[in-house]
């Protein structure tokens, strides 16, 4: 298992590596199947430096403690361009980004933020005594099937990811962002990679969904609130434009969620699947077109909202209205004729 960048130290260092089960956890909270390095300094308590990782091809989980006599300068390098990092300092306060200390962004100890590293190398200022540092690097195509999307995690995606580094702001986290990330870097009754790997995947959401309520001070069901009141105008006009119903896969890839994030956002806010529900809004569009056009057939208006045979569209019609295509027709000409009497 390799992992995902290099790091070198202002001194040589002398490298133990080993394997899962050989080396003890780094904390309450083991990761599961995770290698060990250890960086020794070769002066006795000047240095020491241990790193437990985990990766798969979608994400790596990153412990780094380091035991040092005073604040260290250490370099990174990314193997792979670029990485995109959640990290949450655990114990001490560490800085890190570009070479100029007047730039440095600082994190303190429960804090959490995310970050783009391109293929320069970017130092990382660990402090005296005890610091401790997660970090969960992410593969850009599990980052599009999260199911989130707020303005930090848009900027992580924006910008030359192979050039430019991004870092947002640190954040406390609170106890359900840390409950949420224990129970994703370290959960109970895994007994093989297939299924730590499949874990992960099932769970990195909840952290992300957690790191959103961190940034934002709101809970998960202003956002889906939110969300929703996004999409529907955007359904209804994407309706009105082209007179077609979207599918709910292209509608959860515009708005950057997963088909499942949409399908709960909609029965949560409507009751209905969104398949339901477009499916209302394109009916409704096609009775005010009915309306506006009293005099084209039938069949070119099932033709416009794009069904192929006058029969179906008339029965999705009739099933949303009540009322056939042509009565509806004329049972609003008898309403029009009954006001201008």
């Amino acid at each position: 298992m390799s992992v995902l960048f290099h790091i070198d130290f202002p001194f040589q260092v002398a490298e133990t590596h080993y394997r899962f089960g050989d080396h003890a956890p780094l904390c309450a909270h083991p990761i599961p199947f995770a290698n060990t390095v250890v960086y020794h300094h070769p002066q006795p308590a000047a240095f020491t430096g241990t790193r437990q990782y985990y990766g798969n091809s979608l994400l790596t989980i990153d412990l780094l403690e380091t035991q040092s006599a005073k604040p260290l300068l250490l370099s990174t390098q990314p193997v792979r361009q670029p990485l995109y990092v959640l990290s949450i300092v655990l114990e001490g306060h560490f800085h890190f980004g570009s070479s100029i200390p007047s730039n440095w962004a600082a994190s303190a100890p429960g804090t959490a933020y995310l970050a783009r590293i391109g293929g320069q190398r970017y130092t990382i200022r660990v402090p005296a005594h005890v610091g401790r540092l997660i970090s969960i690097t992410i593969h850009t195509a599990q980052l599009a099937v999260i199911g989130e999307d707020f303005a930090e995690l848009t900027a992580l995606l924006a910008g030359n990811p192979k050039s430019d580094d991004y870092y947002c702001p640190s954040v406390q986290a609170d106890s359900l962002f840390m409950r949420r990330l224990i129970k994703l870097t370290s959960p109970s009754s895994i007994n093989r990679r297939k299924d730590f790997n499949q874990h992960l995947q099932t769970h990195l959401q909840g952290v992300f969904s957690a790191f959103k309520g961190l940034l934002y001070g709101k809970g998960q069901v202003h956002y889906d609130e939110e969300k929703l009141k996004e999409i529907k105008p955007h359904i209804a006009s994407v309706i009105s434009e082209t007179h077609q119903a979207p599918e709910p896969k292209e509608i959860a890839d515009q708005f950057h969620i997963t088909p499942k994030k949409l399908e709960r956002l909609f029965k949560n806010g409507t009751q209905l699947a969104p398949s339901a529900y477009i499916k209302q809004v394109h009916m409704e569009a096609a009775g005010t077109y009915l309306t506006d056009h009293p005099d084209l057939p039938i069949y070119e208006i099932a033709d416009i909202f794009g069904y192929n045979h006058t029969a179906a569209f008339s029965k999705a019609f009739t099933k949303h209205h009540g009322l056939s295509p042509q009565a509806y027709r004329v049972a609003l000409q008898l309403s029009k004729t009954d006001t201008n009497c």
